[in-house]
């Protein structure tokens, strides 16, 4: 009999402040969470780990590395969705992680049902369109589906 695969949520959180939050959306979702502190250690554990990762969730505050890592997860071309949570102004950071490759961006405080829902919905598919890297890291928009994948337009 195979042994069914873990769901993973990677969250990366330099103060560990979102760890109680991502816990418990983990558990609501049937993920266990593995929370990494910093850039350094979450590429370890992404190289390590990729095929068991579902999903990553980004603490992203001010003076971090969280959009470098978000743009270097995306850069891959087998990724997991990633998850941005912030404390900084949402109006302003979502369309900046959106395009970097986040599948959502929460702004705090986030609710664990909020998180729980976002995750829910990354996990069926319902996420926003899809962005990726051209080969020297541009972020493009894929807007053309084929077949149930995107296919991206260079400009």
């Amino acid at each position: 009999m195979e042994k069914m695969k873990e769901k993973v949520i990677l969250l990366v959180d330099a103060d560990a402040d979102c760890a109680a939050l991502a816990l418990e959306a983990g558990a609501r979702t049937g993920h266990c969470v593995r929370l990494s502190r910093g850039r350094d250690e979450a590429f370890g554990f992404l190289n390590r780990e990729f095929d068991r990762i579902d999903h990553v969730v980004i603490d992203v505050d001010p003076g971090t590395e969280g959009l470098a890592l978000l743009a270097a997860i995306n850069a891959r071309r087998q990724r997991p969705p990633v998850i941005v949570l912030t404390g900084l102004e949402e109006s302003h950071l979502k369309p900046v992680a959106v395009r970097h490759g986040a599948a959502e961006c929460l702004g705090k405080p986030v609710s664990v049902d909020k998180l729980a829902t976002a995750i829910e919905q990354i996990s069926r598919g319902e996420s926003g369109e899809e962005v990726t890297c051209d080969p020297w890291g541009h972020p493009r928009q894929c807007d053309v589906w084929v077949e149930g994948r995107s296919l991206c337009l260079t400009n």
